[in-house]
């Protein structure tokens, strides 16, 4: 699972751009996005933005690979199990 993880990390792609170019990003198809970005065809794509200033009309775009069949992230505020078993008392 941890080489699922960092395979990931390693794929994503973070690029600077306008805020249109930015709407325009997000109107396109996982496969338009694929194409765009260069990325493998077992690449689900999902596109976040973040700007620091919003009188800047530029945002700091990243496009992050969501393998198919990897657990979802925890909801923030939910307790993950524990990284391995507990062992029983003596």
């Amino acid at each position: 699972m941890r080489h699922a993880r960092l395979i990931r990390i390693l794929t994503a792609v973070t690029v600077s751009m306008s805020t249109a170019e930015f709407v325009e990003v997000q109107k396109l198809s996982p496969t338009d996005l694929r194409t765009r970005f260069h990325l493998p065809a077992s690449c689900d794509p999902a596109v976040t933005a973040l700007t620091t200033d919003p009188a800047v009309n530029s945002l700091t775009v990243a496009v992050d690979c969501r393998g198919a069949g990897e657990p979802a992230a925890p909801e923030p505020g939910q307790r993950r199990g524990p990284s391995r078993p507990l062992k029983p008392g003596p």
